[in-house]
């Protein structure tokens, strides 16, 4: 008996820290996981972002660096309101009603999402004017330039800041 309570008792700890290793494990997996959701919703979204700047650039040609910052902000408003239920129903699996306090963060993020991919848009289509003579190709050379470093801006905004709090996707414990 005082030999199984030690072998017992020598278990215990081994048993709590491969539950620990286990959640951690599930808890990394359901991130990377709403990271790959997050990406494919910003893959959807980037898509008609650039459909609608490609409308616009094609219907309005311009080489005009402040008309191609309100093209970009045109574009990115339009996917950016597909962007806000997407993430909030699949990435970050959010089961109630849209707060205010969601729709208030999500417009304040939104503008200054759109303030800053503006910005990038405009400083790359200064620094690349000189070098791509097609306005076509210029434009979204800048715009790519934009895409690339917002999409990390944004995830931060949604993850840490918009749908912050509240449940999500965490492993469930037994």
């Amino acid at each position: 008996m005082r030999e199984a309570k030690e072998i017992q008792a020598q278990e215990e700890p081994s048993d709590r820290s491969q539950g620990v290793a286990i959640h951690r494990l599930e808890g990394w997996k359901s991130t990377v996981g709403q990271f790959l959701r997050y990406c494919l919703v910003g893959g959807a979204n980037t898509i008609l972002d650039l459909l609608i700047f490609n409308i616009l650039l094609w219907r309005f040609p311009t080489n005009i660096v402040q008309v191609l910052a309100l093209y970009n902000s045109l574009a990115y408003t339009g996917g950016a309101l597909s962007s806000f239920f997407l993430n909030k129903y699949w990435t970050f699996r959010r089961k109630r009603r849209t707060t205010l306090r969601e729709v208030v963060r999500f417009a304040i993020s939104l503008l200054l999402e759109v303030m800053y991919s503006s910005a990038l848009v405009w400083l790359a289509g200064k620094i690349l004017l000189p070098f791509i003579a097609n306005v076509t190709l210029w434009g979204n050379a800048s715009k790519l330039v934009a895409v690339v470093v917002g999409a990390v801006i944004s995830y931060s905004f949604m993850r840490f800041w918009t749908f912050a709090g509240g449940p999500q996707d965490r492993p469930r414990q037994s």
